[in-house]
C-alpha cells in the first residue's frame, strides 16, 4: 500500500481499513501457528500498513485538534490568563481529552516539552497575543 493512496482517504475509511487489516493480520497469525502460512512476508507487509493508516488517523486527529483549539482561541473575548485557561478547559471537556489539548496546544506553545499545567499553557499562549496565538495554531494545522 503506498502512502498515497492513504493520504487521500477519510477519517471513516481510515477507520475501516484498519479494522479490515488487523482483521487479515489476525487471520494470518493464525495459519502462522497452525503452519499454514504461504507468505511470511505479508505479515511484516500487513504491520507496516497499519502502522501507516494509524499514523494517518492520529495526523488527521491532531489536525481537527488544532482546528478546535484555533476557533477555541479566536472566541475568548477577554485575552489574560483566565480566559485562556477556561478555554482550554472547555476543550478538554469536549470532544478532546485533556491529553490531547496538552499535545496539541502544548506541541505548539511549548517546543520544549516542559511539564505545564494548564495554566502554565494559558500563559504560554498569552504570551504570544490573540493573533499570533491564533495564527500559530492554525499554521500548524496545516503543516498537517
Amino acid at each position: 500500500m503506498k502512502a498515497a493512496e492513504i493520504k487521500d482517504k477519510t477519517k471513516v475509511e481510515l477507520s475501516a481499513q484498519s479494522r479490515e487489516l488487523r482483521q487479515e493480520l489476525f487471520n494470518l497469525r493464525l495459519q502462522k501457528a497452525t503452519s499454514q502460512l504461504e507468505k511470511p512476508i505479508r505479515l511484516r507487509e500487513l504491520r507496516r500498513d497499519i502502522a501507516r493508516v494509524e499514523t494517518r488517523l492520529s495526523q488527521l486527529e491532531r489536525k481537527d485538534a488544532l482546528g478546535q483549539a484555533a476557533s477555541a482561541l479566536e472566541g475568548v473575548s477577554d485575552f489574560n490568563v483566565d480566559g485562556v485557561a477556561a478555554a482550554l478547559r472547555g476543550l478538554a471537556k469536549g470532544d478532546l481529552t485533556r491529553k490531547d489539548v496538552f499535545k496539541t496546544v502544548g506541541g505548539v506553545f511549548n517546543p520544549n516539552l516542559a511539564r505545564v499545567t494548564t495554566q502554565g499553557l494559558a500563559e504560554l499562549v498569552q504570551a504570544k497575543g490573540k493573533e499570533k496565538a491564533v495564527a500559530s495554531v492554525k499554521a500548524a494545522a496545516e503543516e498537517l
